[in-house]
């Protein structure tokens, strides 16, 4: 996959209460380099690079085109934010995930000003400053690019206004074409501050599996979409508790933070350890209604928290990075579906 950057998911953290938290621990290291998006050569320049999606930052130093992020949490997902002004725009890489090992040779990409002026001159658009610009990759479930995507697939959620998609060719130039190329290129213009999702298209012929991402003003953001052949599968039914939902908060490390001997110290008076019926008395206890919202099961703080949000909540790190994120699928059905305890 571009730039190697779209790693297997397994982040910490799930739904709290609290308005402000401790770090959740580790410390962790990332190291790279900063590159130029189409060329894949070193940026040259004052290069600066941040990092969006922790709580707090980490520390960050910078020699060159070399980059190296100390103090990372385990478990963590985050975009790095590269630009060397005024030659290249501060550029949104797609999302990084670490687990629980140091993480190197990592590509942060930066898009030159000269090749956003060849986009926007090619499809006829000019950006203004109060938007952001989304290049996506369509790629397959190895990471190659994939050909043959109708536009008619892709929409943004949330994006009104939002100018695309518009096609890159094989060389990764302006065309007219309707459906992705060898390079599985696309690119929207004029889309909005905020966090960027792919919405449900009508009809769709292909599933797409991408993280939710910032946006912001005059930046460039760049995300993996995996494209898998046939239309999205149906939600899940008959959601069990016991067999479904509470080893999500196991095997993605929320439990390790959200109980009373571990590194979170219970944060938010949430704790996911314990044994089936005690998980079960957390999440729906009468205390913390927010929690689980049968109302609006997609505003229950149990898929709200742990998700990209912007502005961000106060949960210091991401854990469903989307909304088709299967396991978030499950509890959001399983809340549908009445929240019971079976």
């Amino acid at each position: 996959m571009h730039s190697g950057l779209f790693i297997a998911l397994w982040l910490a953290g799930c739904g709290t209460d609290s308005a402000k938290y401790e770090p959740i621990g580790g410390a962790l290291t990332v190291s790279g380099r900063v590159v130029d998006f189409k060329t894949g050569s070193d940026v040259t320049g004052a290069v600066t690079v941040s990092a969006a999606g922790l709580d707090p930052l980490p520390v960050i130093s910078v020699q060159g085109a070399a980059f190296t992020m100390t103090d990372v949490p385990d478990n963590s997902a985050f975009q790095i934010i590269a630009s060397a002004p005024p030659a290249y725009r501060a550029t949104y890489s797609p999302t990084t995930v670490i687990a629980t090992s140091d993480l190197g040779g990592v590509q942060a990409l930066s898009v030159a000003e000269s090749y956003l002026g060849t986009l926007a001159s090619g499809f006829g658009i000019t950006p203004s400053g109060g938007n952001g610009i989304v290049l996506l990759h369509l790629v397959n479930s190895v990471g190659a690019a994939q050909a043959g995507v109708s536009g008619s697939n892709l929409v943004l959620a949330g994006a009104s206004g939002a100018s695309g998609p518009h096609f890159l060719d094989a060389n990764m130039s302006p065309s007219t074409a309707t459906s992705s190329s060898a390079s599985g290129w696309v690119v929207f213009f004029e889309v909005p501050a905020g966090a960027m999702s792919l919405g449900q298209a009508a009809n769709a012929t292909v599933t797409l599996q991408m993280a939710t991402s910032p946006v912001a003003a005059a930046t460039v953001t760049i995300a993996d979409v995996v494209v898998t052949n046939g239309a999205p599968p149906p939600l899940p039914t008959n959601v069990s508790f016991s067999n479904q939902v509470v080893p999500i908060f196991t095997n993605r490390g929320c439990s390790q933070c959200h109980s009373g001997g571990g590194i979170g110290k219970n944060l938010g008076n949430l704790a996911l350890d314990g044994g089936v019926n005690h998980v079960y008395m957390q999440l729906t206890d009468p205390a913390y209604p927010a929690r689980v919202n049968l109302a609006m099961p997609e505003k229950s703080k149990v898929l709200t928290m742990p998700s990209y949000e912007n502005p961000p909540d106060a949960h210091p790190n991401v854990t469903f990075t989307g909304p088709q994120d299967p396991d978030y699928l499950k509890i959001l059905v399983w809340i549908r579906e009445g929240a019971k305890s079976n």
